[in-house]
């Protein structure tokens, strides 16, 4: 697109932003942008959605001046401007409803990016949550899938790493604009995205636009709009991922979940999918098909941590046995199977967290280091 081109298109996207398929609604009953920007109110209300203080924002000048300063912005970023209805923007968005006009991206969009799985889940994952989500990223994505996630702290984040550390491409939606990076914490990781997979970051916020809690179900739809397949890892009841979970089959995406002990309240919502209906995920392999991977796995490395010196102290032995079974533990579930006070169990997890043994998480488990 021309300069002028660009920032005519900024002011359709600025002026409907939260109005979900307004723009390309407009674009498909007026023909332009152009013809949008120039026709009067009475013609704009025509079209389904639209309403006259949509219609004021479209006309007034601090938009028009937000549209070319945001262009500006954009150059000098280096961030460049997908509109959907073109080629240039990812295939996966065409003919759906409720897509934005325009997407702004860090990074490009490959031809290979139709074989992708979105990967989503809890923002304080267990360590079995973990284990898995590195596991199926690392390996579809060594099988040549593209993993779409959210950036978010938890399975997002571990799912973009293990795409990244297995030598693979991913691509991350953001809730915010592509210069406020949220949560902070995962800079770092953004920056690996784009210089370790050569991977995209995309979003449909202007550059610095910041976080907002109705940002995230808005994006959701484009992380499952992006997937070929989703999977769900991990989600409670009132989680996110269902709202993606919903967008993916609404938009006709097989949905897949990591099934879990039935007691266990973390991934109430997950169990909740598969009894509607969502296909069981056990193993990579599970996903082959819908995901359209044709290639054979490569031979990868373990998820398994093994350990490199005996636990220390008079449980170390006991715990060291539990942790080879499964690197990811409860408190409460640890008392169990080895019969001891509370405060003699902590004591012992304590020295061996202090010592780098296991670390702590956010849900309270603890998970080799």
């Amino acid at each position: 697109m021309t300069p002028e081109q660009s920032i005519e298109h900024l002011r359709l996207h600025l002026a409907t932003l939260y109005n979900a398929g307004l723009a390309l609604r407009l674009l498909e009953s007026f023909g332009s942008t152009s013809k949008i920007l120039q026709a009067d109110t009475g013609r704009l209300l025509k079209v389904r959605g639209m309403s006259p203080s949509i219609a004021r924002r479209l006309h007034c000048d601090k938009t028009k001046t937000r549209a070319s300063e945001e262009w500006r912005r954009c150059r000098s970023a280096g961030i460049t401007l997908l509109p959907t209805p073109l080629a240039s923007c990812p295939s996966a968005l065409g003919g759906l409803p409720d897509m934005p006009l325009l997407l702004f991206a860090l990074g490009k969009i490959e031809a290979e990016d139709s074989t992708s799985v979105g990967i989503v889940g809890s923002r304080k994952p267990t360590p079995y949550s973990l284990r898995q989500t590195t596991r199926f990223s690392g390996e579809l994505a060594q099988m040549g899938a593209t993993i779409v996630s959210g950036l978010a702290r938890g399975i997002d984040a571990c799912a973009h790493r293990a795409a990244i550390d297995s030598g693979g491409r991913t691509m991350a939606i953001l809730g915010s604009g592509l210069q406020r990076i949220y949560p902070a914490e995962n800079k770092v990781l953004a920056r690996r995205i784009l210089r370790e997979s050569s991977g995209t970051i995309l979003s449909e916020f202007p550059c610095s636009m910041p976080p907002r809690t109705y940002h995230f179900p808005q994006r959701n739809r484009l992380i499952s709009a992006l997937s070929r397949i989703l999977l769900v890892i991990q989600a409670g009841r009132k989680s996110g991922s269902l709202i993606t979970a919903r967008w993916a089959l609404e938009q006709g995406r097989d949905v897949f979940v990591l099934p879990s002990r039935v007691d266990e309240e973390h991934n109430q919502g997950g169990l909740d999918l598969l009894r509607d209906g969502a296909s069981v995920a056990t193993c990579p392999d599970d996903l082959l098909y819908a995901a359209g991977i044709t290639q054979k796995r490569q031979a990868g490395k373990g998820t398994q941590k093994e350990l490199s010196r005996p636990f220390p102290g008079l449980l170390g032995a006991q715990l060291e046995a539990l942790f080879k079974q499964e690197d990811g533990w409860h408190p409460d579930a640890l008392a169990g199977h080895l019969a001891v006070p509370s405060g003699q169990l902590l004591a012992a997890l304590g020295q061996l967290e202090m010592e780098g043994f296991i670390l702590k998480t956010p849900a309270g488990f603890y998970r080799l280091k």
